[in-house]
Parts: structure tokens; C-alpha cells; sequence
């Protein structure tokens, strides 16, 4: 044996590199509508061949490999969901995902790696309005669902429903209202201001109506990097998932214009994936940077001590953190 060589397996590479076939199996199943179909009572190979119009060795192919990957099971000639498909993947149930595999947005920007690595140029900008305004409309359906209990979990840790009753609440670039929505749950009087591009606020309003706060809302449309927050009129901003879309220049920007338009003692709070100090993991976090390569010009995920240098440099007195429970912890930025 040489230091080990012979001793090493591929297979961890192999695995690496099939892992696209999973991700294609999901997608393909969700954009022929199968298991809204199983549900609705085709169960059968021959009936789902009849209602997608797909070829019968095609359909016969990707079944057999929706039960191997535990999404489906099978009985004889009959196909049932499992609960993680019946919740989560049935477009009329109130958890559907499936809305971010309806297209291949994500797969035909990252199948341009290669490509972006080389240029430093994404094949599209999701953060420029026009890109903005097709996708995050559908893909803001699936980060609801996901974001759903970390929101109710952030909104605990920022301590809303347990002091001063009626926070004015900034949520920037609100998608489809998450983060809002838990604080006003939480603080019925509290009054919140919703920012984002008009095509967004439009599927805003209809989760505000779906939670009940709809009375809670104000709505301030408009480009986040140019629409006027004014100044000292927040208790509380809100950054769910934004900063990793804008890039360093722009966030930093963006942090000083939130200091500006939070009260004194008002709170900057943002939600996104963070790197450790070297950049080395959590594995979703780095992947996350690479997705950003693809989707936007300056975009990326930044460490804790890159957030701290930009907050306390555009005013921020205090920064600390906060587990909510998922990838990353939640930053809060305290103005004096």
C-alpha cells in the first residue's frame, strides 16, 4: 500500500456525479402533473399514460424510479403516494412545493456552470426586475411553505408579542410575505410595510388574505435598491434571503439606508445562508454562492465577520445572532 491509495473508493465521485438523476426524476414527475394525478385517482400506468400523453416505456421508466426514490409505492398494477409526496408535491394541497420544479429555470441556469465559471457572467439576472417579475412569483410559492416555521421561530427570538405592542415592521423585498406574516400573527397591532417589485406584491397580498393580516399592511413598490424608505420611521427591518441576491456593494449600501430609516433602538434582522469563517461548509451555504454565480451579477453568501465589518461600518452599534432552526442563524443589528 501506498500512502493509502489503494484503499480509496470512487464511489463517493460516482454518487456525486448521478446526483443530478434524482433531481431530474423529481422535476420530470412534477411538470407531467403525476401526483396530482395519483391523487385525483389515476393509479394506474395505463390511465397516467392516457391523461399526460407521455409514451407508456417513458412513464413505465420514470414510476419505477419515483418508488425507488420513496416517492411512490406500488401495489400490483397500482401506484399510491407516500406521505412525503401526498403533502408536499399535490399542487392543491396548502404545502405544495413542486411550484420551483415547474420549469427548468434552475437546472438550465446551472447546466451554464461551466460556462459562468469561465466569464464571471450568469446566463440570466433574477435580480433585475423584468427576470425578477417571471420568477420569484413562482418560486416565492415554494419558499413560503419552506420558510413557514423558521419565520414563527425568528419571529419568537426577536421577542414579538412579548413587549411593546404595534411595531412598525419594514419587510424588504418580501416575496411572499413569510417573515411579515409571522411577526403580525404575533403582534396583532402591529403595522407592517410590505417593499418589493409590484409583480411580487401582487402574490403578497394573496398569502396576507390566505393568513388573515391583510389588515395589518401597508405596500411601498419598487426597486429595493432606489425606493425611498425614509428615515426613523421602523422599529424592526426585515432581510429574509435578500443579501445573497445583491452582492456585497449593494448590501452594504442597502444596511446604511436601513439604519437611516429605523428608529432609535430599531432592529435590522436578516435571514440568510452563512458560510463558516473559511468558507469550507456548511455545505448548502457554499453550494448557495455557486447559485448565485449562475442567477445574478454580483450575488453571493458572505460569513458572519463579513456581515459584521458591513453592519457596524454603516452604523449598527451591536450585532449578534440567533438560532431559528435552520441552515444558518438569524442576524440581528441593533441601531443605538
Amino acid at each position: 500500500m501506498k500512502n493509502g491509495k489503494e484503499s480509496l473508493d470512487p464511489e463517493p465521485l460516482m454518487q456525486m456525479g448521478w446526483s443530478f438523476a434524482p433531481s431530474r426524476v423529481l422535476a420530470t414527475a412534477v411538470q407531467l402533473g403525476l401526483f396530482s394525478l395519483i391523487e385525483a385517482g389515476h393509479k394506474t400506468a395505463s390511465t397516467l399514460v392516457r391523461e399526460t400523453g407521455a409514451s407508456g416505456r417513458g412513464l413505465g421508466s420514470l414510476l419505477d424510479a419515483l418508488c425507488a426514490l420513496g416517492l411512490l409505492s406500488r401495489s400490483g398494477e397500482s401506484y399510491a403516494l407516500q406521505p412525503l409526496s401526498e403533502r408536499f408535491l399535490v399542487k392543491k394541497s396548502p404545502d405544495y412545493i413542486g411550484a420551483m420544479w415547474e420549469k427548468d429555470w434552475l437546472w438550465e441556469a446551472w447546466g451554464g456552470l461551466t460556462e459562468t465559471v469561465r466569464t464571471g457572467q450568469p446566463r440570466v439576472r433574477v435580480e433585475v426586475e423584468e427576470e425578477a417579475g417571471k420568477f420569484f412569483p413562482v418560486l416565492v410559492r415554494t419558499l413560503h411553505v419552506i420558510n413557514r416555521a423558521p419565520a414563527d421561530r425568528a419571529a419568537r427570538a426577536l421577542g414579538i408579542g412579548e413587549g411593546d405592542p404595534g411595531l412598525r415592521i419594514l419587510d424588504v423585498a418580501c416575496g411572499s410575505g413569510v417573515w411579515g406574516i409571522a411577526i403580525a400573527q404575533a403582534d396583532r397591532r402591529a403595522r407592517v410595510t410590505a417593499q418589493d417589485f409590484p409583480a411580487l406584491l401582487a402574490v403578497t397580498r394573496e398569502y396576507l388574505e390566505r393568513h388573515g393580516v391583510q389588515n395589518q399592511y401597508d405596500f411601498l413598490p419598487g426597486d429595493l435598491r432606489r425606493v425611498d424608505f425614509g428615515e426613523e420611521h421602523y422599529d424592526l427591518a426585515i432581510l429574509g434571503n435578500i443579501v445573497h441576491s445583491e452582492g456585497e456593494r449593494a448590501s452594504r449600501e442597502l444596511f446604511g439606508r436601513l439604519h437611516r430609516a429605523l428608529r432609535r433602538e430599531g432592529r435590522l434582522a436578516i435571514i440568510d445562508m452563512i458560510p463558516n469563517a473559511d468558507r469550507t461548509g456548511p455545505p448548502y451555504p457554499v453550494l448557495f454562492a455557486l447559485n448565485m454565480l449562475v442567477n445574478t451579477l454580483e450575488g453571493g453568501t458572505y460569513t458572519l465577520a463579513e456581515y459584521e465589518r458591513w453592519l457596524t461600518g454603516a452604523g449598527f452599534a451591536r450585532v449578534e445572532t440567533a438560532d431559528i432552526g435552520s441552515h444558518s442563524p438569524m442576524i440581528v443589528a441593533h441601531k443605538s
